[in-house]
């Protein structure tokens, strides 16, 4: 079966990229027969909040697929329909692709959409429209939250939830603990809570922030994402490095970390939650969208009871009660082993034939 995967894929920096990568090479190990369509453009400059959407020192990719030029996605479809593909699988993370993925792809070619995001966290003109549009012309959506297969189904009684893999290429990236503490300043006594990722409002980065200054001094915010918000954030127990972290140092900050916190307004589920149990680390989330399914309440982790500092203060504390224990790490690597690649390739493999 020959299986075409449409994707951001490196150099395009990002979780969805990084997704991309990490399925292509799974499809690979289960049929052959698959390739990889990777974008030439993403997003327009004039639409981009960050500093660049590649990775260091890369040009832009040889890919078929373009993000807003009409002329392409023409260009793009004759490409596709010649590698004739019995199935398309698209990944799905904001409407603003959907005329490039819709336009891109021929007709009566098989199609399934991995659904990150199925409506965006963040209000976009038309997305509703854009979104059903695109939707209705898969055969198959596939989800990674309960939240999310509520959310598809207003759009398409074709689907199946599946779950976000654990992304553990990262393991073996950037410093030890010992020196990875020393690098950002940690002492000894201190627990560090890691927020790692873009900072978006939604994320609720204000909300880690303020929960830190209501626990003991000893507790730091370590934190690496590049600020998307415009907002400025500062606390004497924040360190911050506000830019993308390339994957090599990515090992840096969860080595570091003692908790990873979540502090999301808002969510569908979070691939910073599967490096997390890759590295190990007892998790701390808020009762948003599909976070609560990473985490066995009081075992790997806890739940806070609210979306609030105060709550999240509370289970910050309850966590580090657990955080190192053998246990612990026992249970974490026991969830990380029920979130592999291999099961999720196979799963979606089936579902789409």
């Amino acid at each position: 079966m020959k299986i075409l995967l449409l994707s951001p894929l490196p150099p395009w920096r990002g979780g969805i990229a990084q997704f991309g990568r990490k399925l292509l090479h799974t499809l690979k190990k289960v049929n052959q027969d698959t390739e990889g369509v990777n974008f030439m453009r993403l997003y327009p400059p004039p639409l981009f909040p960050g500093k660049t959407q590649l990775e260091e020192k890369c040009g832009y990719p040889q890919g078929i697929l373009h993000g807003y030029d009409p002329v392409r996605w023409a260009v793009a479809r004759r490409k596709i329909k010649a590698m004739s593909p019995d199935l398309v699988i698209s990944q799905w993370w904001h409407p603003f692709f959907a005329p490039c993925l819709s336009a891109s792809v021929p007709d009566q070619v098989k199609k399934t959409a991995i659904c990150h995001n199925v409506i965006p966290h963040e209000s976009f003109p038309l997305s509703g429209n854009f979104a059903r549009c695109f939707f209705e012309k898969q055969d198959l959506l596939a989800v990674h939250s309960e939240e999310s297969l509520h959310e598809a189904a207003a759009f398409s009684p074709k689907k199946v939830r599946l779950f976000h893999p654990v992304y553990d290429q990262y393991l073996g990236t950037g410093l030890d603990r010992v020196s990875a503490r020393a690098e950002l300043g940690l002492e000894s006594h201190h627990t560090a809570l890691l927020f790692f990722g873009l900072i978006r409002d939604y994320k609720g980065f204000d909300l880690l922030i303020d929960a830190c200054e209501m626990l003991p001094e000893s507790y730091r915010v370590i934190a690496a994402g590049e600020n998307y918000t415009g907002k400025n954030y500062k606390s004497e127990r924040l360190t911050w490095n506000n830019s993308f972290i390339p994957d090599r140092e990515v090992g840096t900050w969860f080595n570091a970390a003692d908790i990873v916190v979540l502090p999301y307004r808002s969510a569908t589920q979070s691939g910073i939650a599967q490096i997390a149990l890759a590295f190990g680390k007892p998790l701390v989330v808020t009762p948003a969208g599909g976070l609560p399914e990473t985490v066995e309440n009081g075992i790997t982790g806890f739940i806070s009871e609210d979306v609030s500092s105060e709550s999240l203060a509370d289970a910050i504390l309850r966590c580090r009660e657990i955080a190192g224990r053998k246990e612990t790490v026992s249970a974490i690597a026991e969830k990380a082993d029920s979130f592999s690649w291999e099961t999720y390739g196979k799963l979606l493999l089936e579902a789409s034939s």
